[in-house]
């Protein structure tokens, strides 16, 4: 009976490569994965964004304050008025963390649909699947949305909400 070698590095990163591509060429997220990694999924309109600031272990964090009127939880559960804070600012300098980050700017009078994660120790958090779980509402409708918040994804299609709603539930029905 022969030993088995090690494998080396190379040949991990060899056999993850194909496995991680997705992610280091920035592609979209399936609903099944968005819907896995939100807390919540919810439909609603942003109401305020609001500036502020979080402590980040004694230095001062740059963040925002989002408040939702929300219409629906597809996923989870919550108030009618949801309020949750998100890294970076709406202005977006080129060192704001938001932006670094690739996290969506939520802007007031728009409606969206939102896969938001788990709230962090720092009491922040954001969009699932570094911001591809942001869709724009429109009329019956639902796009992928940009980081501006106020656009779609550069070719992002239409498709019904109730087809976005069936399929978080399915993947919910699924996932029990």
């Amino acid at each position: 009976m022969s030993a088995r070698r090690p494998s080396s590095p190379r040949s991990v990163t060899v056999l993850l490569l194909p496995a991680l591509l997705p992610f280091l060429l920035g592609a979209t997220f399936s609903a099944a994965e968005l819907t896995k990694s939100a807390e919540r999924v919810f439909r609603g309109r942003c109401v305020s964004a609001r500036p502020v600031t979080v402590d980040f272990d004694g230095r001062p964090l740059q963040a925002t304050e989002y408040v939702f009127e929300v219409g629906e939880y597809i996923k989870g559960t919550g108030p009618g008025r949801l309020v949750f804070r998100q890294a970076g600012t709406p202005e977006r300098d080129v060192t704001d963390l938001g932006r670094v980050a690739g996290l969506t700017v939520f802007a007031r009078t728009l409606e969206y649909v939102v896969f938001l994660r788990p709230v962090s120790r720092l009491g922040l958090t954001s969009a699932a699947g570094r911001g591809n779980g942001v869709f724009l509402v429109t009329g019956e409708g639902v796009q992928a949305a940009s980081p501006d918040g106020r656009t779609a994804a550069p070719g992002a299609e239409t498709i019904p909400y109730e087809a976005l709603r069936r399929a978080i539930r399915q993947v919910l029905k699924e996932t029990r």
